[in-house]
């Protein structure tokens, strides 16, 4: 995803949402919920040990509680496999886990102030080996790390700028984390390394807070940062590219990207709303905006978080599967039907990865090695359910063309809902004597195309 812009201030016009600034046990508690949760869902944390949970479309689902109380609650995150939420109850310094499956009970609250006595746990992010770190901007300010069954595995004492690890980020190579401390630093600390050279200096004057690495999530590709005034966006080198603003609005606290890899979510704890921007604008617009008022009044929004959202350094669990019979265009003397079979991972390295071609008298195409994979969400379009975030998979690789290695093919392959007969298919095959041998642009007649969350 291109996500380099010349600089762009869009103010969207003004409505209302809230949040503002705040500061291993096994516990089983009451569940409170009964609905199930899609791909896409928004969590909004809104005090109390509380999080009002909205579909995509901003439809309001329900209301969970962690039963534990308090005053403020702030970030959250899904694990890896997408069966758990893990919140911060702020004012306690604890995090409670949620199961994913209805009804939603807490099935764990990991203590985090035995560790660190008052730091008060803010933010929550997974690595891929499903281990998961703490921010605390209080008390002894350490980040935590935990192993997948909610032990201690150790502690990280990274520099503060104002006020502790506020709110953190896992870069890809799973050791940098990124993090502010509600100053105008953007900082870096390694797990292995220690205390690295901050990312940025934000300009102007306020508190920067919640922060979500861009693609490809190393830093190279820049981040966003919510930054009281307004949201901004960084290129690789820490400089400010773009701001996202509301007429009207500050207290911009909370910060999360959507799974469709297109837009994200930022709130304001000034009035109690969150919105949903546009990455990059189109014509100049950041198109799309969604406004949801989730608490009356100020300082009580303080977090929010969405199932699947894509991460820097969590596991990418999406893929396409399918098949059937392509009828459609192609230059002259190539075939115009075709058939394909497939299961292919938003992630290249994660496997099975299968396409099948056949066409004609006996050709085929078998894929040995999946070079490229991108998995990105068309607004044109809608993969109907189950919800996946994504509808559109383009895709790379090698494999044996009638039985011989070192042919290439390239595909764009959509799910535009049931039962399939609006799925589409762009898909060309090269031999290894640099020959094309298949290039069609087709609709499904048979079979159908379906996009998964995990």
């Amino acid at each position: 995803m291109k996500i380099f812009f010349n600089k762009i201030v869009r103010v969207i016009s003004s409505l209302a949402l809230l949040v503002s600034t705040l500061a291993p046990i096994l516990t089983p508690v009451p569940a409170y919920a009964s609905t199930a949760w899609a791909v896409g869902d928004v969590f909004a944390a809104i005090g109390g040990g509380q999080y009002r949970v909205w579909s995509n479309a901003g439809v309001l689902k329900e209301t969970i509680s962690d039963g534990l109380g308090g005053i403020f609650t702030t970030g959250c995150a899904f694990n890896n496999s997408l069966d758990k939420l893990y919140t911060t109850n702020f004012s306690l310094t604890k995090v409670a886990v949620f199961d994913d499956a209805i009804p939603h009970a807490v099935s764990a609250v990991v203590d985090t102030g035995v560790t660190s006595p008052g730091g008060h746990s803010e933010s929550v992010v997974f690595a891929a080996n499903g281990h998961y770190f703490v921010g605390h901007p209080d008390g002894n300010t350490l980040i935590h790390e935990y192993d997948a069954a909610n032990n201690l595995v150790t502690t990280h004492a990274a520099a503060d700028d104002a006020r502790g690890t506020d709110w953190i980020d896992l870069a890809s190579n799973q050791t940098t984390l990124f993090y502010t401390s509600e100053g105008r630093a953007v900082q870096r600390f390694d797990i292995v390394g220690g205390q690295l050279a901050n990312f940025a200096a934000l300009p102007g004057g306020g508190n920067a807070f919640a922060l979500r690495l861009l693609p490809p999530g190393d830093g190279s590709g820049g981040l966003l940062v919510a930054d009281n005034s307004n949201v901004k966006q960084l290129d690789g080198l820490g400089n400010v590219v773009s701001t996202y603003d509301v007429t009207g609005v500050d207290g911009w606290f909370s910060l999360n990207l959507d799974p469709n890899g297109t837009h994200f979510w930022a709130g304001s704890f000034s009035n109690g709303t969150f919105y949903k921007f546009l990455i990059e604008p189109v014509a100049g617009n950041y198109v799309d905006t969604q406004v949801v008022t989730v608490a009356t009044g100020s300082n009580a929004f303080f977090g929010l978080c969405l199932k699947g959202e894509l991460t820097a350094a969590g596991e990418d669990t999406r893929r396409m599967t399918g098949g059937g019979t392509i009828v459609g265009k192609a230059p002259v003397g190539l075939p115009t039907e075709v058939k394909h079979g497939f299961e292919l991972h938003c992630d290249a390295a994660d496997l099975p990865n299968r396409l099948e071609v056949n066409w004609g008298k006996g050709n085929k195409f078998h894929l040995e090695n999946l070079t490229s994979a991108v998995c990105t969400n068309n607004p044109a379009y809608d993969e109907g359910q189950p919800v996946a975030g994504f509808d559109t998979y383009e895709g790379k690789g090698t494999g044996r063309y009638n039985g011989i290695s070192g042919a290439t093919a390239e595909w764009v392959f959509t799910d535009k809902g049931e039962p399939g007969k609006n799925d589409t298919v762009h898909l060309k095959i090269v031999d290894v004597g640099l020959t094309t041998v298949v290039d069609i642009v087709g609709v499904l007649q048979v079979g159908n195309q379906q996009a998964h969350a995990n």
